[in-house]
């Protein structure tokens, strides 16, 4: 059941995600020592119950309080406030799920990734934009605000940059490895 509630736990942090209900009938399968019943929703349904269970127990001893708040909210309010056109909110929110993978969600808060995401996609996109997004009335971002998301979008910058030096050297690799002779 422990382990159970690990894997779902730990397919809910990655991106390769397992849903409870196939996990479940892993669990089922497992506990039957491979044995397959004609009507496994039962035994599936069972072992869904006891990893929902469990997945509580295991986080309450990880001592597990965790919780990321999220910059796209913050994204649609600016945008609507702002009147930014959807394809630029759209282009922040691809950069906000880029930059997942990197630090940048846990060192900065939500509104400010989402205000450097908004500035990063304008650029990129080069709409005319003419407002300040920190004189949002809805947000109320602090004084140090803009240079938080300075901050942050060199970081969006350079997760890019890194990210393309990558690729360029995957590329580099390939190449090298297709032009040997066989």
């Amino acid at each position: 059941e422990i382990a159970g509630a690990c894997v779902l736990i730990a397919s809910k942090a990655e991106e390769n995600k397992r849903g409870l209900k196939e996990i479940s009938k892993a669990c089922a399968i497992v506990a039957l020592k491979g044995a397959i019943k004609k009507d496994m929703n039962e035994e599936t349904d069972k072992w869904l119950r006891r990893i929902r269970y469990s997945e509580i127990i295991v986080l309450e001893n990880c001592c597990f309080d965790l919780e990321i708040a999220h910059p796209y909210g913050f994204i649609d309010t600016l945008a609507m406030e702002f009147a930014i056109p959807v394809f630029v909110a759209k282009s922040a929110t691809a950069h906000v799920n880029d930059t997942m993978r990197s630090p940048i969600c846990l060192l900065y808060r939500p509104e400010i990734v989402a205000v450097a995401a908004l500035y990063f996609a304008i650029s990129v996109h080069r709409w005319e934009f003419t407002g300040c997004l920190f004189d949002s009335r809805l947000l109320k971002l602090s004084i140090n605000a803009r240079r938080e998301a300075e901050a942050c979008i060199m970081d969006i910058l350079e997760f890019y940059q890194n990210e393309a030096e990558v690729e360029k050297e995957a590329f580099r690799q390939q190449q090298q490895h297709q032009s040997r002779p066989t």
